[in-house]
């Protein structure tokens, strides 16, 4: 009798300020179980605003959460032999201190911690050369910060411990050692993300004698081990599933929009716009203003948040008129009226400015011209952004002597506004890029589940995209709109000039 091969299951764990979030997630990407746990969230301590937690919360939370996954999953599930393997992801930041054992030595310290405010200027002088490669300066909320304060205050402790990172800990915990780094949650912690390793300078320059005190590095989707025995007894999960190292919960949950492929971008309308992107490398933002993270395969994964978004819809128009007036605006565009409709005072990316104000021109009253300049001059903006990141990538360095870098791939498109098909389509005409919406966007939790999937089944990034996530509707460029459209971008680019908003 032929053998009936079950669907697998992956599960994705991501830990936040305040709770853990667990997503199990089919091998087709259907979500069977949703479940969290709340803890406690730090408080500063003392005058010095320590700001620190016992990282046993952060365990006890994480396999509650799961312990409540698996009890829901009874249902779902035929055999536990489906569940295929565990990832974990959390924001880069904390720093876990253990002994060499691998046990803690006293509380975590979190990110917003500012005792090693003192540290940063040496870090930034003695690491300025990594500092200029990797595209970012040290600040008190790095770890390795909070390391160098370790060494120069309390040197009797720091001789005999070592550190981790929180998502490190918890896959200790899972695994039964805690071991092993993925290379953008240690970004901060002195890693160098394209030589992929831990650069001499921290000992040789700083003095820190810290390299043989940090986990080994590993890519994103690694398999670096498997579920002990007593991780079992303490969650519920089957002994032997693979635990694959996990990363930042912004890369996480970027991979949960879609993108997959060098030139994907995934694109968040909220009141600002988020655009992050894939990249065939590491792309450098003087001003600081970009998330740039390692991702398999040579390729990196880039963020950048702009203030204008469609908060211009509540307070110009009122969330409640926006059905209404869509119906009716759909006939005026293409438009003559040109918008940059920001309604917050500032612009952070594609340019900076703290006095960049919205317009429309011309100037008029009729209101239904007004909301369609905006829904196409939120097309324009997010254009304009893609073109400042299409120079970014096209800038000559030492490492690359690629052209370009960024090629013109999909737009995987989230938030409450993608649902209108008229704005989608739109986007799509005005950027000249197909324009996807996803079936759901499950988070960094459902991120880390196909990050679980990529390490125990899969072995690719597209390989579990391609199976776990599909397009609820695709909007294609409209080649005779889009010829319309060039045009008025080209207006709007004038503008934009004429006030000062320069690329």
């Amino acid at each position: 009798m032929q053998s009936i091969s079950l669907p697998a299951v992956f599960i994705g764990v991501h830990i936040d300020a305040a709770r853990v979030n667990v997503s199990a997630i089919s091998e087709t990407g259907e979500i069977l179980v949703e479940a969290f746990s709340s803890f406690t969230p730090h408080n500063p301590i003392g005058s010095r605003k320590y700001i620190e937690i016992n990282p046993e919360i952060w365990w006890e939370s994480t396999r509650i959460a799961i312990v409540n996954t698996v009890n829901q999953l009874r249902t779902k599930i035929t055999s536990p032999s489906q569940l295929k393997a565990i990832s974990v992801c959390c924001n880069p930041g904390s720093l876990v201190i253990v002994d060499r054992a691998g046990n803690p030595t006293g509380p975590a310290i979190l990110s917003e911690d500012a005792r090693a405010i003192d540290q940063v200027k040496s870090l930034n002088y003695h690491g300025q050369e990594h500092c200029n490669r990797m595209g970012f300066q040290f600040k008190p909320d790095s770890p390795l910060a909070k390391i160098s304060w370790f060494k120069e205050n309390l040197p009797e402790i720091y001789e005999n411990i070592c550190f981790l990172h929180q998502a490190d800990y918890i896959v200790g915990k899972l695994k039964g050692k805690a071991d092993v780094t993925e290379y953008s949650l240690a970004m901060k912690t002195g890693c160098d993300l394209g030589e992929e390793n831990w650069p001499d300078w921290l000992d040789y320059d700083m003095h820190l004698g810290v390299r043989d005190k940090l986990p080994r590095l590993v890519a994103l989707g690694e398999k670096v081990g498997t579920l002990s025995q007593t991780a079992s007894s303490a969650t519920g999960l089957p002994t032997g599933i693979a635990v694959v190292m996990g990363t930042t919960s912004q890369t996480a949950s970027f991979l949960a929009s879609g993108a997959r492929h060098a030139g994907d971008f995934s694109t968040v309308l909220q009141k600002g716009m988020t655009i992050s992107g894939i990249s065939t490398r590491m792309l450098r933002d003087p001003l600081e203003q970009m998330l740039v993270y390692k991702l398999p395969g040579n390729k990196w994964f880039f963020s950048v948040e702009s203030k204008t978004g469609a908060e211009w819809i509540n307070v110009w128009f009122g969330q409640d008129s926006f059905n209404e007036l869509e119906l009716q605006a759909k006939e005026l565009l293409p438009t003559t009226y040109i918008a940059y409709p920001n309604v917050t005072k500032g612009e952070l990316f594609p340019f900076n400015t703290n006095s960049a104000e919205g317009f429309i021109s011309p100037a008029t009253d009729n209101k239904l011209a007004q909301f369609a300049s905006c829904l196409q001059g939120t097309a324009m903006f997010e254009r304009y952004c893609y073109q400042k990141l299409d120079a970014m990538s096209s800038a000559p360095d030492s490492q690359s002597t690629i052209s370009n870098v960024i090629s013109l791939g999909d737009i995987y498109s989230t938030g409450e506004w993608s649902a209108s098909d008229m704005w989608m389509q739109c986007r799509a005409d005005v950027t000249g890029r197909v324009n996807r919406r996803v079936v759901g966007h499950g988070g960094a939790a459902f991120g880390a589940a196909m990050i679980a999937a990529m390490g125990g089944y899969y072995k690719s990034l597209e390989a579990a995209s391609d199976r776990m996530i599909s397009s609820e509707a695709i909007f294609l460029p409209n080649s005779e709109t889009s010829t319309i459209y060039a045009d008025l971008y080209a207006n709007f680019c004038t503008l934009m000039g004429e006030q000062g908003y320069l690329l």
